[in-house]
This record gives C-alpha cells, structure tokens and sequence, in this order.
C-alpha cells in the first residue's frame, strides 16, 4: 500500500461502504473555508484564536487539526468547487471575492501536483474514469452524466432534503464527483446527512470527522510522509 493512502474497508464510519485503497476525498462548504481563511494563519502558528463561543472554537481548532497532522501525513484531498465564489447572502465585495478566487487557485494547484506526482498509472479521483470499478472493487455511484439520466431515488431524497440554493448545488457537486467527506457546520445541511450516507457521501463537522478518523483506528501521523510540498499551496491559500 502506498504511504499515505487508507485502506477504505478498515474505516467504514469514514468511507461507508467503500472498498479498495486510495486517497480520502473531502469537500469543503464556504463556511469552512471562510473559517480557514480567517484563522488558518493562527491555526498553523498555533497562536489563539481569540473566539469567544466554545462550540465554533471547537470546530475552528478541528480544521487546524485536519490541516496539521491529518493532511500533512495522509492523502486527504481538499477540494472546492467553483460555486463557492456565489456562495454569500449578498454580492462578494472584490476583496472577498479575490481571496476566495486565490483560494481556489491555491487548493487547485495542490490537488494537481498530487496527480502529478502519481504518473499516469493511477487515476484515482476520476469518477468515472476507465478502471474505476476494478481498481476499487466497488460499483460506480452514477454515469458520466448523472444529470442526463433518471435521478436514483436516493438521489431525488438528497436534493429534496437540502436548502435551496448554493448549499443544494455544492452538496450535489459533491456527490457527483464522488467525494468521500463533506465538511461543513451548516445546519441545514448536516439535516440531509443521512439521506448522503445513503449515496456514499459523509456530511459531516470538522470535529465530528475527527472523532470519526481516530476512532477507526487511525493514527494521525504516519512514517514515511507523503510528499508535503502540497502544504505549501494550501498556505499560500491564506491572505
């Protein structure tokens, strides 16, 4: 087994019912990622963070832990999607807009430099792509375009059970390109979490996927590392 990949039938609480090797693909909300980028410096400096609600303490201290050990030892990646740049209650003035598009960039670029790293021998992370079914040994989730065929009911569920909106289309993304986790502290959200399990997909809050890693069994820092000039891109991500 390569260094920093999981064994997915070892974690079912993490990867339900997923089997084969490979890395954990994880999704972040805008929330999440607002978080990170008002905090991150603070998290990877281990400087306070000065928030007075014990409870998003919390959460905020679970994405530092989840950037340092857990993404710095094992293949977690981070992905965010496009529609993060509509997510807010009204317009993105052009600053927050640039750091959210920096971001972006920044976590696009450690996701490239992974498959990079890989050659052309493995193409973990396509969800449909040719070998897929025999590499992890399960069952696709969907088409090519799932879009263009008749919604499973499981998925009809999903969608039906979300806000409407930008939480409905980031959630769907998710399930789409076969995410593993999404991480989010969105209420509404995380209400339509079992109808995700149901799909493969993990909605889940920072802290709460800590406690879901360590109790499989996972130890957070492994030897060998992986290849960590990624961190570098996801710090460069900070303003």
């Amino acid at each position: 087994m390569e260094y920093g990949h999981f064994d997915y039938a070892s974690a079912p609480h993490l990867f339900l019912y997923r089997r084969g090797v490979g890395p954990l693909q994880m999704a972040w909300d805008t929330n999440v990622l607002i978080d990170y980028l008002n905090f991150g410096n603070a998290l990877w400096n281990g400087h306070d963070l000065d928030i007075d609600d014990p409870e998003y303490a919390k959460q905020v201290h679970a994405i530092g832990r989840i950037m340092d050990p857990h993404y710095c030892f094992w293949d977690i990646r981070i992905h965010l999607f496009d529609e993060i740049l509509n997510d807010a209650k009204r317009a993105l003035c052009i600053e927050r807009r640039s750091r959210r598009e920096h971001a972006l960039e920044r976590f696009a670029r450690a996701l490239m430099y992974v498959e990079w790293g890989e050659g052309d021998e493995n193409e973990e992370g396509s969800l449909m792509g040719e070998g897929w079914e025999s590499e992890h040994g399960q069952e696709p989730l969907f088409e090519i375009e799932p879009s263009a065929q008749t919604p499973i009911p499981e998925y009809q569920s999903l969608l039906a059970a979300l806000p409407n909106g930008h939480d409905r289309i980031l959630v769907k993304e998710a399930v789409d390109r076969d995410m593993h986790v999404f991480l989010t502290q969105d209420k509404g959200i995380l209400r339509a979490a079992p109808f995700a399990r149901r799909l493969g997909l993990l909605i889940v809050k920072p802290n709460d996927f800590l406690q879901l890693f360590e109790g499989a069994g996972i130890s957070p820092m492994q030897f060998p590392a992986p290849d960590l000039a990624r961190i570098s891109k996801v710090i460069q991500a900070l303003p």
